[in-house]
Parts: structure tokens; sequence; C-alpha cells
């Protein structure tokens, strides 16, 4: 690609909407909400963030709230996610914080649903699960849930 197909692209992809929440006013996606604060998930997949005050390119983007569910850290998620292998300044036990927004439309978009940096979770439950580290105490209160509540949190991922 020549340097204005890259200038393009960055263009288009910082103008993509933000994928709509779904299924709001649900009481699964309710009750999921609650359990998603309960198991202390926001403490890194922060439910809003801002944008910048002044974005030069694209000044309609400035000062919007959107819900992507991430803090955008390093965060140690514990030795069964750890991949053996330093990335700069990240350790072999630090993952990014990724964004949650439209993940269960995964599947549609991508053809797949494999969750997690290397796809080994199949499912929110097992993704959940496979966190360890700063978010242990997330997994444990997430795994002592009522399975309606772990339901409706599944639920209320796959709506974001």
């Amino acid at each position: 690609m020549i340097d204005s197909d890259w200038q393009e692209m960055e263009f288009w992809l910082q103008g993509l909407a933000v994928p709509a929440r779904r299924a709001v006013t649900d009481p699964a996606f309710v009750r999921g909400a609650g359990s998603f604060a309960e198991a202390k998930c926001a403490i890194c997949h922060v439910p809003e963030l801002r944008t910048a005050a002044k974005v030069p390119h694209l000044p309609q983007l400035a000062n919007q709230t959107i819900r992507a569910y991430t803090d955008l850290l390093l965060h140690d998620m514990g030795d069964e996610l750890a991949d053996g292998r330093p990335d700069f300044r990240a350790g072999p036990r630090d993952w990014r914080t990724p964004p949650l927004w439209g993940l269960g439309l995964s599947k549609t978009v991508n053809g797949s649903a494999a969750l997690l940096h290397d796809g080994r979770a199949r499912t929110i439950a097992e993704a959940i699960l496979w966190h360890g580290g700063e978010a242990e105490g997330s997994r444990e209160i997430f795994r002592k849930m009522p399975k309606q509540d772990r339901a409706a949190l599944q639920f209320f991922v796959e709506s974001i």
C-alpha cells in the first residue's frame, strides 16, 4: 500500500461507529449488568471512556462517551494465560484489557466466536474462568454466583 492508502484507511477506521449495545431493556441484560458489577469486572473492563477534547481530523468525535468496556491497560492475568514471551514492557503474564463491545457479534462478523488472545475459550464463561492474576477474585465471584446470575452476566457481555 502507498502512504495515501494508509492515511485513508486510518481516517476510515477512526470514523467507524461504535457497536451498538443490544437488548438493553431485557431483564437479563439488567440483571447481567448487576452481576458484571458484583464480580468487579468493571475494574478493568471499564464501562465508559471519553474521547479526547480535541480530535483534529475528525472534530465531531471530540468529547464522546463510548462504551468499550476496557481500560486499555496491561494487567497480570496469571500463569494459566501466560505465553512465556515478554513483549516490550509487557511480561509473559501481562495482557491488555480487550474491549468487550460487540463481542456477541464476533461469530456473525468474523465467523468465529473464539475468545482470549489465543482463541482457547469457546464461551464467555470459559474466558472468565481462565482469568487469573489480578482478575482471580473476579473469576471466583463469577464461579460462585448462582447459575441464573452467571447466565445473565454472559447475556450482558454478549449484548454490549
